[in-house]
């Protein structure tokens, strides 16, 4: 949870859309012309399922998870801003538990990136976090755009019986309240229809959340060797968050995708939660956001 680091894959992407979104660069509406390959750096970028010319808006890009559309995305806000938002968000920093041999991740300074770094790390490659880091990238959306240090233990008992409540954790505004909202949008429609994970809908809740499969690095060659994390990260209820739950499945054998191996368990781990906690479906819809544009 907090000593073993992996690329985030696509759940990175809240990040890149967050900071574009903040930057005032696009809207959940805003429509960006996916094309069926992106040439970067002499690489050539694609995404996961092939298609013609596209034209995505911004949340029909996280809903689908598309590669090029987060690169496109990014661009508008360029590398600088990038990697600001990648470090408000708190990747490759400690995350504040003060747990002992906690890996920080990292991402390269701008300085040392290369010419296809920009689009690899703005879809969630090429830099490393660890798994409270990724989740609570989504807990800073949920929370308005605030960034809470976490923390492990909720309160202790000494030994007189004293209940003694940790000091909460150090809060940074990361990105606007507005922003924070307009993503949290965005967010719902990767288990809507169209998205890449409707196994995490839970009946009753507004959910939202993101998938992510990342290629995993062989430590022992320090290469990738075609294995992957598959992850799923969600957020509920959607319209007044109170959960986070992300969950990872490392190297599986069976399946590859973060919507097909992590929704389901988001879904009984988070059902089971709200159900815990007595936290009541609010009732209201979801807005209606086009994933496509005509034309």
């Amino acid at each position: 949870m907090l000593t073993d680091v992996f690329e985030p894959g696509s759940t990175g992407k809240v990040i890149t859309l967050a900071g574009v979104v903040n930057e005032g660069a696009a809207n959940p509406y805003s429509v960006i012309k996916v094309p069926p390959s992106l040439s970067r750096g002499g690489k050539a970028f694609k995404d996961h399922t092939p298609h013609g010319k596209l034209r995505l808006t911004l949340s029909g890009i996280m809903a689908q998870s598309s590669n090029i559309g987060t690169i496109l995305a990014a661009e508008r806000i360029g590398e600088d801003k990038l990697y600001d938002y990648m470090k408000r968000f708190g990747i490759g920093e400690e995350t504040g538990t003060n747990f002992p041999a906690e890996g920080t991740g990292y991402i390269p300074p701008v300085e040392n990136w290369s010419a296809t770094s920009m689009p690899t790390i703005a879809f969630g490659q090429g830099l490393s976090v660890n798994a409270v880091q990724a989740a609570n990238v989504f807990a800073t959306v949920a929370n308005g755009g605030v960034r809470q240090d976490p923390r492990i233990v909720d309160a202790m008992i000494s030994q007189t019986g004293e209940v003694i409540t940790p000091e909460s954790g150090k809060r940074t505004r990361v990105i606007s309240r507005v922003a924070a909202q307009q993503v949290l949008t965005m967010l719902e429609t990767v288990v809507g229809d169209g998205g890449t994970a409707p196994l995490a809908k839970i009946p009753g809740y507004r959910v939202g959340g993101k998938t992510g499969t990342a290629m995993f690095v062989d430590p022992r060659c320090g290469c990738y060797n075609g294995d992957v994390v598959a992850s799923f990260i969600g957020v509920a209820p959607i319209d007044d968050p109170e959960l986070v739950v992300a969950v990872f499945v490392s190297q599986p054998r069976s399946g590859r995708y973060g919507g097909q191996l992590g929704g389901p368990v988001f879904k009984r781990v988070m059902t089971y939660s709200l159900q815990a906690r007595q936290i009541p479906p609010t009732g209201t819809r979801a807005p209606r956001i086009p994933l496509t544009a005509k034309g």
